[in-house]
């Protein structure tokens, strides 16, 4: 590929960082799903921290990929509120603070990047002008432009001499009616992403009425995530769950959480 006009990424030159991540490992089964979504729109200020702006030279990568269909609707002030509190909030208080740069997706028949990774004090909270669900659910072309900025920067940092790890959450409560994205391309990519021990993909599938338990399992494995939990929807099951997603990402900056499993 040709492609070192990449300043709207703040990614640097993509060349150089495609050839990188072949000299790291990384194949044409996760590769040619970066290229096919280069444009997509988590791609636009995929990064909220530039090099030069970083406090720390371990850094950990946390991607939220959120469902934001119409089914979540009447869970949407709980969700928001035990994001902010029980996850933001929480990590901030954290020793492990200076470390960690967040990026949320939010995906209902769109995929929405709410912005791209930021240290947590600049990290915005949700609000209900900005989390406000509805339409079907694109759930795995948000895997795939979630993985395709975090591969790229990921791979940007390692450049850099950083030492970077990197966690995938991805939230849901329904099966996938919306994408373009094949299921198998995702699939491919994050297997081959899971043998790099810096990567840790887990979900959370939502128990909202429509799917069972074993449906949620299996929409885990169509995208080949080996971790999953499900809950069901409500205040306090919200607030667990992303009391849960803060302490695994602190796991995962101490380089714990890839051994002992997301949701141990």
């Amino acid at each position: 590929m040709n492609n070192n006009d990449s300043n709207n990424h703040g990614l640097g030159n993509l060349d150089d960082l495609f050839r990188s991540a072949r000299a790291d490992g990384l194949t044409d089964d996760t590769m040619d799903l970066v290229v096919s979504n280069l444009n997509g729109p988590t791609m636009m200020n995929a990064v909220g921290t530039p090099l030069n702006a970083l406090v720390s030279n371990e850094v950990t990568l946390a991607m939220n990929i959120i469902d934001m269909s119409g089914s979540m609707l009447p869970y949407a002030a709980d969700l928001i509120s035990a994001y902010n509190d029980h996850y933001l909030t929480a990590m901030t208080l954290s020793s492990a603070a200076d470390d960690i740069l967040v990026s949320t997706i939010f995906f209902e028949d769109r995929v929405k990047l709410f912005h791209g990774y930021l240290g947590l004090q600049d990290a915005p909270r949700l609000s209900d002008t900005v989390y406000r669900p509805g339409a079907t659910t694109a759930l795995y072309d948000a895997v795939a432009a979630g993985l395709t900025n975090m591969v790229l920067y990921a791979q940007q940092l390692r450049q850099s001499g950083i030492m970077v790890r990197c966690l995938v959450l991805v939230y849901s409560d329904g099966g996938d009616n919306a994408s373009s994205q094949p299921a198998s391309a995702v699939r491919r990519a994050v297997q081959e992403l899971l043998k790099h021990d810096i990567y840790t993909l887990a979900y959370v599938g939502f128990r909202a009425g429509r799917l069972s338990e074993d449906d949620l399992r299996q929409m885990a494995d169509t995208i080949g995530f080996p971790e999953i939990l499900t809950s069901n929807l409500g205040p306090g099951e919200l607030q667990r769950i992303f009391r849960m997603a803060s302490l695994s990402t602190i796991s995962v900056s101490r380089g714990r959480a890839a051994a002992q499993g997301v949701f141990s």
